[in-house]
């Protein structure tokens, strides 16, 4: 390069803020097109198009788009996640130039720690389409450190619908990656896209920082990796592009967005009766996946150009009002009626089919044969989010549109599923008993969920009563309502719903840093009335040690800790089970490491990737409990219960035979490891051994002595409900480095890995898979619970010399999203240590 770059990386990200002119433009501008102009107006520089406005504000990183009719406004903050860390697109006002009337350009540095990087932007308005792209080129500007860029798009969601092609609304999923984001303001539609790969879109919440600050949607480009290299080496370019694009109407927009992703359409003309109210229209794909959703005009009209993809179509207005399917193909010279006239009613009973007494369970209604699924509400509501209800009195009566339904109910991982397929016919009411069973059997086992969330957490809008709802609906027996650094407590909660009986807790809080982020820490029993731990501006070392102060029994978690974005604290301290050694400056006085987390549910990876390391914590003789959680935010999705953890007690602590749990048993279990963790199968291990000539039994937190010989016996039993998948299981144990198991501490000749040990595997088999079974289990309790049972066997493990812990780990493949909707979990369970010693 001529200016002498050619020595370093350049990282080029089309950052698009592209909004075009679908179509024609609006009313009267319609056949006109204007002349784009730049104007500076107070700290903005604009360009304009006969659509659209584009402001930039270059000190706060923002970019606002503006439909030319005043209809429509879009707020964008920009940024560069460097390293997982978000840094504003911002630049002073004297760096952005006018190059031409279509185009801004600006140079601008970066920092990027104690590093810099120089950060290129040029911001072009295309006059032929009201198209704005912007094209950033970063450069490293010191060291040879390679750093990692992506770009992400930023805004409140401000009563939008947020609508992700091939996969619905946002509301419905959470965090998706998906090849674009359309944003629906019922007046002119915007969409994100990258032409180079899936964005990654979701919800992130706000910064504590500001005073009001509402939760952020954000859309971040893949990441790609940049570095400064000497000559004559070639320099490394990474590129990314974004691409927004603003709709002349709702109706046009979707023709122009699939043009632009180069996706055949054809035209959808048709009509929705049955009602006045303001209806959408959704097209599907054969296999059922949402292509657009456009809303009826006041007649009931609506002409889309569609994908060619787009075969199925029904219309939908308050939630459960939704029309028959209709198979159309785009193109088509005949015109597509949608009728969303009441259909008919199911009223669903649910007992437990032993005792024959109602009981609080989950209702799934799933349309089957081409019927759409229901949707009973905002996915944060237990009364109703999509196709799922809490049922609190046992019974239950809802309007369906015509069609055919398999309704199903659940009492999470220790029962059986009840199902029954029904024909719904209007102006009909179908009577429907489901029978749900105990048949995974858990005396002596308490079931927790300690990490869920719900108001006042700033990002969850579940009621405290909807929460207690939906953790007895999962069968939970022990919560901890972890707020963001606030105290939760349930007790109003299970008193209004009359349940305290069927749900035992302890406050609790969780506690979020920031200025700096270092982590987030569940802390419980946490008392309401004291002052939580410092969580901003703080250290490790003062949050630990606050902690603590005046009960040694709470217990400290290490929640997700490997969450992206500054959240997970191993990721922040750096972390690396590869070496296992501990990095300065990282404290280890904490009780617990939340293992699994119901944020990880649909990527077993990041969930391994944790076990690795509490494993290479455990071999350097940190003796933390691993625990799973959901961390639930919501009612749909990421249920709560999914993970839990099954604290190990006595029977009289359990609850058993109606009793209430005894907390202080339950906390006390959970700090020692008295437990195991599951989103499925349930685990029965033991070890046995000779301790004072008398035999002795060691389960998961116990601590055993190995014989002399090193041999020692044991008995392993994998229990599932009928509808969780197991494929395998296996014995690991853990051995120590020669210098870790002395306590030595790492000298400058220690080589990497030298600290971390190994783990074998003891014992490994594999397990049948069943397929899913729902309906109504037959036979005796003790039959049924006898059928539960998928692998039982007594064991004879040699122990390595060194070893100083032992853990099982069990699988299944099949998700479990075939009967619990939105829930891809590849099930997982795994077992507390037991400790060793010679």
């Amino acid at each position: 390069m001529e200016d002498g770059r050619s020595a370093r990386d350049v990282f080029g990200v089309a950052l698009v803020a592209a909004l075009i002119a679908l179509g024609l433009a609006f009313g009267a501008q319609r056949g006109r097109r204007a002349v784009p102009t730049v104007a500076h107006t107070g700290d903005a520089t604009e360009l304009g198009g006969a659509i659209a406005r584009f402001a930039m504000f270059p000190t706060a990183g923002r970019l606002v788009v503006a439909s030319s009719d005043g209809r429509t406004r879009a707020d964008f903050d920009v940024s560069v996640v460097v390293d997982g860390h978000e840094r504003p697109l911002a630049m002073r006002k004297s760096e952005v130039k006018v190059r031409d009337k279509f185009t801004l350009a600006a140079s601008f540095p970066i920092d990027i720690g104690v590093e810099r990087a120089i950060g290129s932007l040029e911001l072009r308005m295309d006059p032929g389409s009201d198209v704005l792209t912007a094209n950033l080129a970063v450069t490293p500007d010191t060291s040879g450190v390679p750093h990692t860029y992506a770009l992400r798009v930023g805004f409140g969601q401000a009563g939008r619908s947020l609508f992700v092609p091939g996969a619905g609304t946002l509301a419905d999923l959470g965090t998706t990656d998906a090849r674009a984001l359309v944003v629906d303001d019922d007046a002119h539609p915007l969409g994100i896209l990258s032409s180079q790969g899936a964005l990654s879109v979701n919800e992130l919440p706000p910064d504590l920082d500001q005073a009001g600050a509402q939760p952020r949607v954000v859309a971040t480009t893949r990441t790609e990796t940049a570095v400064h290299r000497p000559l004559p080496a070639a320099p490394k370019v990474a590129r990314l592009d974004a691409v927004l694009v603003l709709g002349a109407s709702e109706q046009s927009f979707w023709g122009r967005f699939y043009k632009w992703l180069r996706t055949p359409v054809a035209r959808v003309a048709g009509v929705v009766t049955g009602t006045k109210e303001r209806a959408h229209v959704v097209g599907l794909d054969e296999d059922g996946r949402p292509q657009l959703r456009v809303a009826i005009d006041e007649h009931g009209h609506f002409a889309v150009d569609s994908p060619l993809t787009a075969v199925q179509w029904f219309a939908t207005f308050e939630a459960v009002h939704t029309s028959a399917p209709v198979r159309f193909v785009p193109g088509a010279p005949s015109e597509l009626r949608l009728d969303v006239s009441p259909g008919g009613e199911i009223r669903v009973r649910v007992i437990d089919g032993d005792t024959r007494q109602p009981i609080v369970a989950r209702l799934i209604v799933k349309g089957i044969d081409g019927t759409v699924d229901p949707s009973f509400g905002p996915d944060y509501r237990a009364s109703g989010a999509g196709p799922i209800m809490d049922v609190l009195e046992s019974e239950v009566s809802t309007p369906l549109p015509a069609g055919r339904y398999r309704v199903a109910a659940t009492k999470g991982l220790e029962w059986s599923i009840d199902a029954e397929s029904v024909d719904v016919q209007s102006g009909h009411t179908k009577l429907i008993d489901l029978e749900l069973r105990h048949v995974v059997l858990t005396p002596g086992i308490v079931g927790c969920d300690l990490h869920v969330h719900a108001r006042p957490s700033f990002d969850s809008p579940v009621t405290p009563e909807d929460r207690v709802l939906s953790l007895v609906s999962a069968g939970v027996d022990f919560a901890v309502p972890t707020e963001h650094n606030i105290v939760g407590d349930y007790s109003g909660p299970l008193d209004v719903l009359r349940l305290s009986r069927q749900l035992a807790h302890v406050t609790g809080v969780e506690i979020t840093t920031y200025n700096p982020r270092f982590g987030h820490f569940g802390l419980f029993p946490y008392p309401i009335s004291v002052n939580i731990p410092p969580f901003k501006g703080t250290t490790a070392a003062s949050l630990f040690t606050a902690a603590k102060r005046g009960d040694a029994s709470r217990v400290l978690q290490v929640n997700h800790p490997r969450l992206p974005s500054g959240i997970g604290y191993f990721n922040v301290i750096g972390f690396d089970p590869k070496t296992g050694r501990i990095p300065a400056g990282m404290r280890t006085d904490f009780d617990a490491i939340e293992v699994y987390n119901g944020y990880d549910l649909a990527t077993r990876g990041r969930t391994e990737q944790v076990l690795e390391d509490w494993f290479a914590l455990l071999n350097l003789g940190k003796r933390y409990a691993a625990t799973g959680s959901s961390d639930s935010h919501r009612i749909q999705y990421q249920w709560a219960g999914y993970p839990r953890t099954m604290a190990l007690v006595d029977a009289k602590s359990s609850g058993d035979g109606g009793t209430f749990v005894d907390t202080a048993a339950v906390v006390a279990a959970i700090k020692k490891a008295h437990s195991f963790v599951t989103s499925g199968p349930l685990i029965d291990f033991e070890l046995l051994g000779a301790s004072g000539g008398a035999e002795r039994v060691a389960r998961p937190g116990d601590e055993l002595p190995v014989p002399r010989n090193g041999v020692l016996r044991g008995r392993l039993r994998v229990r599932a409900a009928p509808w969780v998948d197991v494929t395998s299981a296996e014995v690991l144990v853990g051995v120590p480095s020669a210098q870790a198991a002395a306590g030595t501490p790492p000298s400058a000749s220690t080589g990497p890995g030298a600290l971390s040990g190994r783990r074998e595997v003891l014992y490994r088999t594999k397990i049948a898979s069943r397929p899913t079974r729902l309906g109504k289990e037959e036979g005796t309790l003790e039959q049924a619970a006898a059928r539960t049972v998928r692998f039982e066997t007594e064991l004879s493990l040699s122990i390595p010399e060194g070893a100083r812990w032992v853990v099982v780990v069990v699988r299944g493949e099949r998700t479990l999203d075939d009967i619990l909707p939105s829930m891809p979990i590849q099930p997982l369970a795994f077992t507390n240590p037991v400790w060793l010693s010679r």
